[in-house]
């Protein structure tokens, strides 16, 4: 009777290790959907936050943080306009299209730092695009120099550098925007990445004339 007792208790524990592995097979795809739910709705909460932000330039950059000399060194030459991102980001990647269409410039999400200078009005634009998953430090951490809104690490986000009149003084005039910008289409969303660009150029030939750091 022991020997059959043995017998009895190893099949209910193969029955027993049969079923769980069956399950975590059969479940594999469950987990599958919920880890991409997790993952979209985490790299769009900043989606969420676009009806409280709001595209204005301003001199203030966060915690009074000089701006960084990579972009000092392109914005002597033209306003600058920085795209910022993660590896995995669904609305980064309906961005970068339009990025793309805009700046005649390709590239992937593999790429950390892409550089394109592009030629509006006669004025040159600097496209820089950095990917934070990827990019050296100097150019992941230049994203906490424009975070106005404070919503620290939230991508999609870009930054229209320019110049401005502040008191007296010509100095870096600055304005941020997140997510897909509030709009719903890809050309709505074109059209407000060119209204942002075409902001940056206005300002920009405005106020070149007293900006101490044009080249010469």
């Amino acid at each position: 009777m022991q020997d059959k007792s043995h017998v009895k208790i190893g099949i209910i524990a193969f029955l027993l290790f049969t079923s769980s592995f069956t399950g975590l097979v059969f479940f594999t795809d469950v987990y599958d959907d919920i880890y991409s739910n997790i993952v979209s709705v985490t790299c769009l909460s900043c989606i969420k936050l676009q009806p409280k932000t709001s595209i204005e330039f301003t001199f203030d950059t966060y915690q009074d943080r000089s701006h960084p000399d990579f972009v000092l060194e392109n914005l002597s030459e033209g306003p600058v306009l920085i795209a910022y991102r993660t590896d995995v980001c669904e609305f980064c990647d309906v961005m970068d299209e339009i990025l793309k269409d805009i700046f005649d410039v390709n590239y992937t999400v593999e790429d950390g730092v892409v550089v394109k200078i592009k030629e509006f009005n006669n004025l040159t634009v600097t496209f820089i695009h950095i990917n934070n998953d990827r990019a050296e430090d100097k150019y992941k951490n230049s994203q906490n120099v424009y975070m106005k809104d404070v919503f620290e690490d939230s991508v999609p986000m870009f930054t229209m550098i320019t110049v401005g009149y502040n008191r007296g003084l010509i100095e870096e005039y600055y304005a941020t925007a997140y997510g897909t910008l509030q709009e719903n289409s890809y050309n709505e969303r074109k059209n407000s990445m060119f209204n942002l660009i075409n902001d940056g150029i206005r300002l920009y030939e405005e106020n070149k004339a007293g900006y101490e750091g044009i080249s010469s």
